[in-house]
């Protein structure tokens, strides 16, 4: 998510999320899951991988060079997925 980009990007629609997340999240809806889309904003990384250590599995929408553009760090984004790959949670 770019804060300085309106919607959060140009990949997003009106509500912030990218055009194919809710037929993605309403897919696993009907076929009786839960689904949680959640922002990735930098400025709050360890909140954003505490709550994701509760998931069961993580399904990762972000467009390459999001993360740097809104001033993140790519490489602590891609560290924290493996480290809960490496715990055993699907990513």
């Amino acid at each position: 998510y770019v804060n300085s980009h309106e919607f959060g990007g140009t990949d997003k629609s009106c509500n912030g999320h990218r055009y194919d997340t809710m037929p993605f999240c309403n897919g696993m809806i009907n076929a009786g899951m839960a689904c949680y889309p959640v922002h990735y904003v930098h400025s709050q990384h360890d909140t954003f991988f505490s709550v994701m250590e509760q998931m069961d599995a993580i399904l990762v929408r972000c467009n390459p060079g999001q993360i740097k553009a809104d001033g993140g760090d790519q490489q602590k984004f891609d560290d924290a997925m493996r480290a809960l790959q490496k715990k055993g949670k699907p990513v």
